[in-house]
C-alpha cells in the first residue's frame, strides 16, 4: 500500500531529491529519519539495487521505469544503467557536487512545484553535462567535501540564498553544446546522427569532447586541471565533427595534422593528436573506446610511418601503408634527401624536391618499388654494354622515350634519377628481339639496323620503331647474345614500307602509344571507347604481311587532335604544382568527370574543355 496522496516526481529530479521532498511531504521530518523509520538503507538511495526501486516502487506508487530514470542502477563491473542505456561509471560524476544556483533560488518559492524545497537535477550528475539549459550558465562543480554530501541534499551541499544569488548574478553566460543536446535528446529516446548513436552513449559522449580537445584547448594540455568550460567548448566542437561520423573525424584529425605541418615541427603521432593518442594508446583499465580508435588508427597509419609489428592502439600493424623521406632511407640506405626528389618528380607526393618535408609521406609499397628500381637502374653510358649498341643509338633510344628514363626529364632530375631502370631496359630488349624469328642462317637480304639504315635512308629510331610496331615481313635474328646488333632487316623493306606508311600518316603501335602519351595498353583501350556522338577517338588500322600476320596502325593526325581537345591529370598536376593524387583529389572536388572512371588508359584524361575553361 502506497503512502497517499502520492507525491509527483518534478522533471528530471534526482532520486535523493524526490526522498528528501517525501520526507518533508510525508512525515514533516529530515530524509535521513525518514529512511531510518521505513528501515531503507540510506546507501540504497544513492546506489539503489533492483530490490530497492521494486520497494520504493511499492511505497510511493511510483513505476519502476520512472524511479529508473532518477539514478544510476549499478549493473556491477563499473557498469550502470540510465534511461535504459547502459554506461560506464564514469559517465555519472557521482564524486562531484552539481548544481545551477539560478535553478535553486527559482525552487526556493514556497508557492513553486517543490514547495521551496531544492531540488537536485538527475541531469546535473552527468559528466558531460555543464550548462544549465534552462539559465545559459555553468553549473557549478566541485569535488565533494565529504562523504555525506554523496547524498547531494541540495539544501546541504549548496550554499545559503544569499551566496547563491552572488554566484548566479556574477556567472557568465555559457553556450549550451551540441553534444549536451544530443545527450539529453538521447537520453529521451531520440534518435541521433547515426555514427553516434551506433555506440553507447558514453562512448559517444566522450569521443566528442576528446576529438574537441586536441582542436581547441591543444594537443598536450593538462586535462586535470582543463576547466569545465573548456570541456564543454570541447564537447561542442568535437560534436560538429563526429555527428558526420568517419568523414567529419577525418576532416578534424585532418585540421590537426595540417595544424602540426605549418608550424615547422617535427614528431610522430603522440605529437600531432596528443592527448586523443594516449587516450586511446595508454588506456590501463582496458575501458572501450569505441569506433573512434579505429578511425583514428586508419588516420595515423595514413600520415605516419608505422611499421609492421607496431603496437598502435593495443594491435599490432599488420604492413606499413607510408614512408617518409626519412623511414624509406633508414630501410634502404639511400640519403633522405635523394629520396624526397625522387618521390616528388616521380608524382608520388606534392612538394618541392629542393626542400625536403620530415611530414610529407607516400605510399609504402610504391616508394620501395621506386627505390629498387633505382637502386638496379644503368647510367646512360652503360646501356651501349647492356644493348650491345653504339652510344649514338643508345642515346636515341633514350631521348626519344622508347627506353625511358628512371623518371621523366625535368630540372630537378639528376644525378642517379637520370639513369635507366633495368627492368625497362629489359623490357625494350624483349620486344625487340621477340619481333624477330630465330633462324640458323639469315636471308640473303638482310642485315643489322645500322647498316640498314645507311642503305635505306631511315633513321635507325624510326627502323626501331617499325619493328616494335610489326611493321616488316623480315625481321631475323640467329644469336640472341647479341642483343641489338643481333637484329636483322631488309633494307628495302624498310624503305618501301616506311615510305608508305609515311604518306599515309601512320605509324605503329609503340610510337603511337609514345605520340600520344599512354601506355600500349592505354592506347589500345582508347581504341575502343567512342566519343558522345559515337564516333572513335583514334582508329586502328590493320595491315597484313606476306606471312599474314596483322599489325596495328594509328593515323597520326588522329593523336594528335586527341592531343589538342585532352590533357592528362599528369600535365594538369605539372602545371599547378601539386603531385598527382593531391591533383586528382582537386579535381573530383571541382567535379570534372575523366574519359574513363579509373585507369584504363594508363593515366586519368580530361577534356581540356571541361578542366581549362
Amino acid at each position: 500500500m502506497p503512502l497517499l496522496p502520492v507525491l509527483p516526481v518534478l522533471p528530471n529530479e534526482s532520486l535523493t531529491s524526490y526522498l528528501n521532498r517525501a520526507a518533508r511531504f510525508h512525515a514533516e521530518t529530515a530524509v535521513l529519519e525518514f529512511l531510518a523509520f521505513l528501515e531503507f538503507p540510506q546507501w540504497g538511495a544513492m546506489s539503489p539495487q533492483e530490490e530497492h526501486i521494486d520497494r520504493l516502487a511499492d511505497l510511493f506508487g511510483l513505476t519502476r521505469e520512472t524511479l529508473s530514470a532518477m539514478t544510476f542502477l549499478p549493473l556491477g563491473g563499473r557498469m550502470r544503467s540510465f534511461c535504459g542505456e547502459v554506461v560506464h561509471s564514469e559517465f555519472a560524476n557521482l564524486d562531484k557536487t552539481s548544481f545551477c544556483p539560478a535553478c535553486l533560488l527559482e525552487d526556493g518559492d514556497p508557492k513553486g512545484p517543490s514547495a521551496g524545497l531544492r531540488v537536485g537535477r538527475i541531469h546535473w550528475r552527468i559528466e558531460h553535462v555543464r550548462t544549465c539549459e534552462q539559465h545559459g550558465i555553468a553549473l557549478v562543480r566541485r569535488k565533494h567535501a565529504n562523504n555525506s554530501e554523496k547524498f547531494q541534499r541540495m539544501d546541504a551541499v549548496a550554499p545559503p540564498d544569499e551566496e547563491l544569488a552572488v554566484i548566479a548574478s556574477e556567472a557568465a553566460p555559457q553556450r549550451l553544446s551540441d553534444l549536451q543536446v544530443y545527450l539529453m535528446d538521447s537520453l529521451a529516446g531520440a534518435k541521433g546522427p547515426l555514427w553516434l548513436d551506433s555506440q553507447p552513449i558514453d562512448l559517444a559522449a566522450r569521443a566528442c569532447e576528446m576529438l574537441g580537445i586536441i582542436l581547441t584547448a591543444g594537443t598536450h594540455v593538462n586535462l586535470k586541471t582543463l576547466p569545465d568550460t573548456a570541456w564543454n567548448e570541447a564537447g561542442h566542437v568535437g560534436f560538429g565533427y563526429a555527428c558526420r561520423g568517419e568523414e567529419g573525424i577525418m576532416e578534424a584529425l585532418q585540421l590537426a595534422f595540417d595544424r602540426f605541418e605549418s608550424a615547422g615541427v617535427r614528431g610522430g603521432p603522440q605529437k600531432v593528436l596528443g592527448r586523443l593518442y594516449q587516450w586511446l594508446q595508454f588506456s590501463k583499465n582496458d575501458k572501450p573506446t569505441g569506433p573512434i580508435r579505429e578511425i583514428v588508427r586508419d588516420f595515423i597509419l595514413d600520415h605516419f610511418p608505422i611499421a609492421k609489428g607496431v603496437e598502435l592502439f593495443g594491435e599490432p600493424v599488420d604492413r606499413q601503408r607510408v614512408h617518409s623521406a626519412q623511414s624509406l632511407s633508414e630501410k634502404t640506405g639511400v640519403h633522405h634527401k635523394t629520396i624526397y626528389r625522387a618521390v616528388v618528380l616521380a608524382g608520388l607526393v606534392d612538394g618541392d624536391p629542393d626542400h625536403p618535408s620530415s611530414t610529407k609521406v607516400f605510399d609504402a609499397v610504391e616508394g620501395e618499388a621506386l627505390m629498387e628500381r633505382i637502386r638496379t637502374s644503368i647510367p646512360q653510358k652503360h646501356l651501349t654494354d647492356y644493348l650491345n649498341c653504339n652510344r649514338v643509338q643508345a642515346e636515341q633510344l633514350v631521348r626519344t622515350g622508347i627506353i625511358p628514363r628512371l623518371l621523366p626529364d625535368a630540372a630537378g632530375v639528376k644525378g642517379v634519377l637520370k639513369q635507366i631502370a633495368q627492368e625497362d631496359a629489359d623490357d625494350f630488349l624483349s620486344r625487340f628481339l621477340g619481333a624477330a624469328t630465330l633462324v640458323e642462317s639469315p636471308s640473303e637480304s638482310v642485315m643489322d639496323v645500322v647498316s640498314a639504315a645507311e642503305i635505306s635512308r631511315w633513321p635507325v629510331v624510326d627502323i626501331v620503331n617499325g619493328i616494335l610496331g610489326g611493321l616488316f615481313d623480315t625481321v631475323e635474328i640467329t644469336d640472341q647474345d647479341l642483343k641489338f646488333k643481333g637484329v636483322l632487316v631488309d633494307p628495302m623493306e624498310v624503305r618501301e614500307t616506311l615510305s608508305r606508311e609515311q604518306a599515309q600518316g601512320r605509324v605503329g603501335l609503340d610510337e603511337a602509344a609514345r605520340i600520344i602519351g599512354m601506355p600500349r595498353h592505354g592506347l589500345s583501350a582508347l581504341a575502343k571507347i567512342r566519343k558522345s556522338d559515337g564516333t572513335p577517338y583514334v582508329t586502328e588500322h590493320f595491315v597484313e604481311n606476306s606471312k599474314g600476320a596483322r599489325t596495328r596502325l594509328f593515323a597520326v593526325e588522329e593523336l594528335r587532335a586527341f592531343l589538342r581537345e585532352h590533357v592528362s591529370l599528369t600535365e594538369i598536376a605539372a602545371k599547378e604544382h601539386f603531385s598527382v593524387k593531391v591533383m586528382k583529389m582537386k579535381m573530383d572536388g571541382r567535379g570534372a568527370v575523366p574519359l574513363t572512371p579509373k585507369y584504363e588508359l594508363g593515366r586519368v584524361w580530361y577534356r581540356k574543355a571541361d578542366v581549362l575553361g
